[in-house]
């Protein structure tokens, strides 16, 4: 008779499935945050909606599935509360600062210096390894999504100190989500962790949104009812949804592993660009998109 599958080898292949698919989710980002800014929606307004109904989201699903395990230790608050301000609230800002302050392009290709930095601090504070494999994977990830974002164009690429800081600080930030989650991971389930890093970072949101000037009427339901959908659609699909299946999977797959895989979302955003703006796909983007696909899939090969 058959051997059945041996469950130490499926872990790590449900794990690559889950990171995937939270990939998938974020790539469909693009398309809600154009809907809401259309919409009106300031960026602070829009980053705090989108944090607390992922929250709001995660607290319920947590309550009944988790129970008292809600109930954290304090000594964990400040773990959470770094967790909260820099994965999301910062990294929410400082991708939106790159955005306005550079173009699309330059902001997508600094993001994606995540990987970079997660398997430098991976190696650091995990002793994951970093091998050839890994690094030209790291490789074929960067230099695919330079290609999908379109960076061999001078005209998408412009240099601006600050918004090239601040990309940076997304990357960083970005990446940190991994780090941060994975040493959460080791003592709560993965509804709990997100749903005290939402509700920290939600908080956050909107103290720092104050403290810019935005107004607090900005933040109530009837300053964004106009917007319910996009906003619904950020906060429960590519926010609650998708992080959840992504911290889900670290439980079985390395962080520096599971950002490489993590960055066919632009892949999937040109794809739906196209699919549904009808924005164009030229050559060289295909190439790119290939090249995060190799890079994705090398990251899993593990010998």
């Amino acid at each position: 008779m058959a051997a059945g599958p041996n469950p130490d080898l499926m872990r790590p292949a449900s794990g690559y499935a889950l990171v995937s698919a939270a990939a998938v989710l974020w790539g469909s980002l693009g398309v809600a945050v154009r809907l809401t800014t259309a919409s009106g929606v300031g960026v602070f307004e829009a980053s705090a909606w989108r944090a607390g109904l992922a929250f709001a989201g995660a607290l319920a699903a947590a309550a009944v599935l988790h129970g008292r395990q809600l109930v954290v230790p304090r000594k964990d608050l400040a773990l959470f509360g770094a967790y909260g301000l820099v994965s999301i609230a910062l990294f929410f800002l400082a991708y939106f600062t790159a955005i306005e302050r550079t173009t699309v392009a330059t902001a997508a290709v600094l993001l994606y210096t995540a990987p970079a930095w997660v398997a430098a601090l991976s190696r650091l504070l995990f002793a994951e390894e970093l091998s050839g494999a890994k690094l030209l994977s790291l490789l074929l990830a960067f230099a695919g999504c330079t290609l999908v974002m379109r960076a061999y164009q001078p005209s998408a690429l412009r240099a601006d100190l600050p918004g090239v800081l601040a990309g940076l600080a997304s990357g960083l930030t970005y990446g940190l989500y991994s780090i941060f989650g994975k040493v959460a991971l080791r003592r709560h389930p993965p509804l709990v962790v997100l749903t005290y890093a939402l509700g920290f970072g939600t908080v956050f949101l909107v103290l720092i949104g104050l403290a810019a000037g935005v107004p607090l009427v900005r933040f109530l339901p009837s300053a964004v009812a106009h917007a319910v959908g996009p906003l619904l659609y950020l906060g429960l699909v590519t926010t609650l949804a998708a992080q959840w299946l992504y911290v889900a999977g670290l439980r079985t797959v390395q962080a520096s592993r599971a950002s490489i895989v993590a960055t066919v979302e632009p892949v999937v955003a040109g794809l739906l660009g196209y699919a549904v703006f009808g924005e164009t796909l030229e050559p060289p983007q295909l190439v790119g998109a290939a090249s995060v696909v190799a890079g994705a899939v090398l990251a899993q090969v593990r010998r």
